[in-house]
């Protein structure tokens, strides 16, 4: 059976080798996320323990502008499964009032997922790819969370 549970420091061997070649935060980004936000940092684990994906967030913002920002979510297949789970630590545990991604433009499956998971895009950004020296565009999602708009 397939499960979602917190990362923890020994995982970080095992994503490594889900991240190669992807322009991937630093170890030390994971291990300052995990202690401050361990409820945002999650694995999805296979049967033999095999980790097959993982999302990792942080918050920002205070007030009406407190929201969650995924920074990294790796395996498209399972990728709803995550942000469902994390959407709810975030509006239950924090009570952020939105969540936000990042997500390039030439990925047409990660930007079908958001769509159909709710979330509307509300800006485009370009950078510039220091890993491969050319310019990249992304759109950002946001997700309102409606129990967060009750208070």
């Amino acid at each position: 059976m397939t499960t979602i549970r917190r990362l923890c420091c020994n995982d970080l061997l095992d994503i490594t080798d889900l991240t190669i070649e992807l322009d991937m935060p630093s170890l030390s980004f994971y291990m300052d996320s995990m202690a401050e936000f361990p409820e945002y940092c999650l694995v999805v684990e296979s049967p033999g323990n095999r980790i097959k994906g993982f999302i990792c967030a942080y918050n920002s913002g205070e007030g009406e502008e407190n929201h969650c920002e995924i920074a990294d979510l790796i395996h498209m297949n399972i990728a709803e499964m995550l942000v469902q789970a994390l959407e709810e630590k975030a509006d239950k545990i924090y009570n952020v009032y939105y969540v936000k991604i990042e997500v390039p433009l030439d990925h047409q499956q990660s930007l079908d997922l958001f769509k159909n998971m709710g979330y509307t895009s509300i800006k485009e950004k370009e950078y510039f790819d220091v890993v491969d020296g050319e310019l990249t565009e992304r759109t950002i999602f946001q997700k309102d969370l409606s129990a967060a708009h009750d208070r």
